[in-house]
């Protein structure tokens, strides 16, 4: 009896353990970009108005972020880190797109009606400062363009990084 408990025991751990891997990777489908890289880049340069825009180098970087995503908030504190050598190389485009949860269309709005969008950025997602600009109603229109290009491409998650089009 105790040999037979034991070995059901080890094919139940042995399966178990043969399963975990597909478990792990399953739970969670991976997206696929919606648009093709040409035409992800012709959506995005309708956005130029809109971006935030650091350093003037050749290969452009669009990334979307939110400003109370604490991996955007990462992404771009690593990105001023390296500002030396990032904003030789790269030309990086910041679009303002909220997540579901992280309630930042306020702060979206303020940065973006900002005089100073890229000072008003670096206080809110470097710094952790709250920002005390009015929304002069000028942002509405940027969060619009932000919001349907979005979806247009498929963007799911921030930070969502498209170089030469495509998502990485």
């Amino acid at each position: 009896m105790y040999n037979t408990l034991m070995k059901n025991s080890l094919v139940v751990y042995i399966l178990f353990l043969l399963l975990l891997p597909f478990s792990l990777y399953s739970s969670e489908p991976k997206q696929k970009q919606l648009l093709t890289p040409a035409k992800t880049l012709e959506v995005l340069q309708g956005l130029n108005g809109s971006a935030i825009t650091f350093g003037t180098g050749k290969k452009v970087i669009h990334t979307f972020i939110d400003p109370y995503c604490e991996l955007s908030q990462r992404y771009l504190a690593f990105v001023f880190k390296k500002k030396k050598r990032m904003f030789k190389k790269y030309t990086l485009k910041f679009y303002l797109y909220e997540l579901k949860g992280k309630k930042s269309s306020e702060v979206i709005a303020s940065i973006l009606s900002s005089d100073l969008k890229d000072i008003a950025l670096k206080t809110v997602m470097i710094n952790y400062e709250d920002l005390e600009i009015e929304d002069d109603g000028d942002a509405e229109d940027a969060i619009d363009l932000i919001s349907e290009a979005a979806e247009k491409i498929g963007v799911y998650k921030r930070p969502y990084i498209i170089i030469n089009g495509k998502v990485k």
